[in-house]
C-alpha cells in the first residue's frame, strides 16, 4: 500500500464537483437502470452521493436523504446496484456491517464526531420494507443507532443505511430523474466546503527534527494498524473525526523539516518522507518482527528515521539501501525503451523484496 499525504480540502472539493459535472452529462436524461430511493419519509437535502461503474457501465447508484453533517439525523441512504449480490447468507451479513462502518465514517467525515462501537454484537433479522404499497423481505442488520437492509427488487439489489428512522418507517420507490439529486449534490459540496474552512486546524504537539518525523510515523503506522485489524475481521475501516487534517498537518511538518536539515527543496522532501513513511508501512505488513517485537520495531523506526532525516551510518544501512533500491524500481520504472519489455524485476518485484526483507532479517538477528 503506497502512503500518499492528504490533499488540501478545496482541491478535493473542486474535483468532487468536476466529477459530479461529468456524471450528470452522463446519467441524464435518464438513469441507466431502474433505481430506488426514498420515497418516505420527506428528508432533504436528496442528493447524489454515488456513482460507479464497472468499465463503460453504470453498475452502483447511491442516494442519500438528510444532512450529511448532522450526526443525530434523521439520515437515510439507498444504493441501487445492477448486479445480483447475496441478500441472505454471511456475505450478506458482513456486508451490511460494513455499511453501518461506512455510516460512522461518514460522521466522522462530515461532523468531526468520533462514535464508539456499539456494545454487544449486531442483530440480524428479516424484515419487510415498503417498495410503494407492497413490502419485500429484506435482510436487516441492527447495531446500536445505525441499521441497514438489504434486498432484491425488480432485478437489482437495493442497500438501505438510516439513523433515526426505523425501518417500519422507510417506504422505498423508484426514480425516475436524477437532476434534481445532482443539483442537491452540488449544492451540499459547498456547504461541506464551507464547514471544512471553518474548522480550526489542528494542534501538535510541537516537534522538530527526528522527532517530527516521529509523530508522523506513529501516527501512520497506527492508523495501518487499525486498517490491518479491519480488514482481518472483514470489517470497514473506520475514521477518526479529524484524522485526515491531522495526518496532513504531521506530514507537511515533516516534509519542512526534511527540507530545512537536508537543504532541499519541498518536492524533493515530500518525496523522502513517501519513501519514508512507506518504508515503516511495508515492513508492518511483510516482517512478523515489526509487530511481535515492540523493542525491534522501536529500533527499527529510530534507525529509519536517523538514515533518512539526519543520513547517519547506521546498523540497519544494507537495509534501507535494498529499500531505496526497491521503492525507486516501484515509483520511477526508469527510462526503459518504449514498446520494450520491462524488466523482469520490475513486473515481479519478488527479487527486491527479498533482499530487502532479508538485510531486516539480518539485521533483527543480531539484535536477538
Amino acid at each position: 500500500m503506497r502512503h500518499v499525504p492528504d490533499p488540501d480540502r478545496d482541491e478535493w472539493v473542486r474535483r468532487l464537483r468536476e466529477r459530479a459535472r461529468l456524471d450528470a452529462e452522463e446519467l441524464l436524461p435518464r438513469p441507466p437502470f431502474g433505481v430506488v430511493g426514498l420515497a418516505a419519509p420527506l428528508l432533504r437535502p436528496a442528493v447524489l452521493a454515488e456513482a460507479m461503474r464497472a468499465g463503460d457501465e453504470w453498475e452502483t447508484i447511491g442516494l442519500a436523504y438528510g444532512n450529511w453533517a448532522d450526526p443525530a439525523g434523521p439520515f437515510v441512504s439507498v444504493g441501487t446496484a445492477a448486479v445480483r449480490l447475496d441478500v441472505s447468507g454471511l456475505d450478506a451479513r458482513a456486508e451490511l456491517l460494513r455499511v453501518i462502518d461506512r455510516e460512522r465514517n461518514r460522521i466522522a467525515t462530515h461532523a468531526w464526531i468520533d462514535e464508539d462501537e456499539p456494545p454487544g454484537p449486531p442483530e440480524y433479522r428479516r424484515e419487510g420494507l415498503r417498495i410503494g404499497e407492497r413490502r419485500a423481505s429484506a435482510l436487516v442488520c441492527q447495531h446500536g443507532n445505525v441499521w441497514a437492509a438489504r434486498l432484491e427488487e425488480g432485478g437489482v439489489t437495493v442497500t438501505v443505511a438510516s439513523r433515526s428512522v426505523g425501518p417500519g418507517s422507510v417506504r422505498l420507490g423508484p426514480v425516475h430523474d436524477l437532476g434534481p439529486f445532482l443539483r442537491e449534490r452540488g449544492e451540499m459540496l459547498g456547504l461541506l466546503a464551507e464547514r471544512y474552512r471553518q474548522q480550526p486546524p489542528p494542534v501538535l504537539e510541537p516537534a522538530d527534527g527526528v522527532a517530527a518525523y516521529r509523530a508522523l510515523a506513529e501516527a501512520e503506522l497506527d492508523s495501518h494498524t487499525r486498517l490491518l485489524a479491519a480488514l482481518s475481521s472483514g470489517r470497514e475501516p473506520r475514521h477518526r473525526a479529524g484524522e485526515g487534517a491531522t495526518m496532513h498537518a504531521l506530514w507537511q511538518r515533516a516534509v519542512r523539516e526534511q527540507a530545512r536539515i537536508s537543504g532541499i527543496s519541498s518536492r524533493q522532501a515530500d518525496e523522502v518522507v513517501t519513501l519514508v513513511v512507506n518504508h515503516l508501512t511495508h515492513l508492518q505488513d511483510q516482517a512478523a518482527w515489526f509487530t511481535a517485537e515492540p523493542a525491534l520495531r522501536a529500533a527499527a523506526v529510530d534507525e529509519t528515521l536517523r538514515y533518512a532525516v539526519l543520513g547517519e551510518d547506521v546498523a540497519s544501512k544494507s537495509a534501507q539501501q535494498a529499500w531505496a533500491r526497491y521503492w525507486g524500481r516501484r515509483t520511477y520504472p526508469g527510462t526503459h525503451q518504449p514498446g520494450a519489455s520491462l524488466p523482469a524485476e520490475l513486473m515481479a518485484d519478488q527479487p527486491l523484496t527479498s533482499a530487502w526483507l532479508e538485510a531486516w532479517s539480518a539485521w533483527a538477528r543480531t539484535r536477538g
